[in-house]
């Protein structure tokens, strides 16, 4: 049935991703930062990003489009803000690089930046503002992606989902704020199409512009609140393929095609010191705010009024505890036995 669902403990799946991975010739440790970027999608609910992504890794890299050993390094533009070549290379290895570098010089100078071009997909941003989290540093993360978003008055697609993600540490808990600048992520369409579920009416529409609730019609995607959100898609790219140097829109390389060759992605890691302007007490402060929101009446239909992140806080909550529910057809793949 394609709707059954199988839930499986989060460290088997880890396990599985690994061995997938490994399979094609991926570096054991490099498989791991990638079964743990996908887990942790999933742990929180993200499944759009977890691990149904695994077969599409595994074939590109068959192909010869991901590059498995890039041998990455960081240059150094100004004393805190440095690049990343990926060289085709896992994206999510780059990324989680990148954010490495930035927090250790955001830890000397206060800020950095770094910038990455030429990589691959590199999963949920979230896992990367998580990292700044847990070292109590604020942070900003986006990336550029192919062209399936149609500007807004438009219907052919030229921008991608151009995520970006935001997060701010409190004294007891954090924001974090993880969001495509389409309605919604691509990874939610294939989502849907492995569960044959109806999608909602204003998400896609299909190769001849026309809207679709169908997942397997559906060609390209709308930017979030229209123009507004158009914008925010537009200054994603900007921040990413035009201010890294990288290419933009129609020219990023297709996720699901021309498998054969390296993708050329840019993504923008900012880490801030939170403490730059009010020392330790801004903990303080952004937990004062975090409460006073939770204490804020909720509105009808809802229990409380919550903080971007936090209902994937507790789904991970729940996940860790109860395991995690994915389809079953990715769950043979990642057994092997498709």
């Amino acid at each position: 049935m394609a709707n059954e669902t199988v839930t499986v403990q989060s460290d088997e799946l880890k396990k599985l991703v690994i061995e997938r991975l490994m399979e094609v010739g991926m570096p054991q440790a490099d498989a791991s930062t990638v079964a743990d970027v996908l887990v942790f999608a999933d742990l929180r609910g993200t499944h759009s990003h977890g691990v149904l992504r695994v077969e599409h890794y595994a074939n590109r890299v068959r192909k010869g489009g991901m590059n498995l050993t890039p041998n990455l390094s960081l240059q150094s533009i100004k004393p805190a803000v440095g690049f990343v070549d990926a060289a085709g290379g896992v994206g999510h290895i780059a990324a989680k690089f990148a954010t490495e570098k930035a927090i250790e010089m955001a830890k000397e100078h206060g800020v950095a930046l770094v910038g990455v071009k030429n990589s691959s997909h590199c999963g949920a941003l979230a896992y990367y503002i998580n990292m700044a989290l847990e070292a109590n540093m604020m942070a900003m993360v986006s990336v550029n992606t192919d062209a399936v978003v149609v500007p807004f008055g438009g219907k052919k697609p030229f921008f991608g989902t151009n995520p970006f993600a935001f997060g701010f540490p409190g004294k007891n808990e954090s924001v974090l704020l993880d969001m495509a600048t389409s309605e919604v992520a691509f990874g939610k369409i294939f989502y849907a199409r492995e569960k044959d579920m109806a999608i909602p009416e204003g998400w896609a529409v299909t190769k001849d512009g026309e809207f679709t609730t169908d997942p397997h019609a559906a060609f390209s995607l709308f930017p979030f609140g229209g123009y507004k959100g158009y914008g925010i898609n537009m200054m994603v790219e900007a921040l990413t393929g035009l201010l890294v140097g990288g290419v933009f829109g129609p020219d990023v390389k297709p996720m699901y095609d021309q498998l054969e060759s390296y993708r050329n992605l840019s993504s923008f890691h900012l880490i801030i010191d939170p403490t730059l302007f009010g020392g330790e007490e801004v903990y303080n402060k952004a937990q004062a705010m975090i409460d006073g929101l939770h204490a804020q009446p909720p509105a009808p239909g809802y229990d409380q009024v919550k903080i971007p992140g936090e209902i994937e806080h507790e789904a991970m909550k729940r996940s860790l505890s109860d395991g995690i529910e994915i389809p079953r057809s990715i769950y043979e793949y990642l057994k092997g036995q498709q």
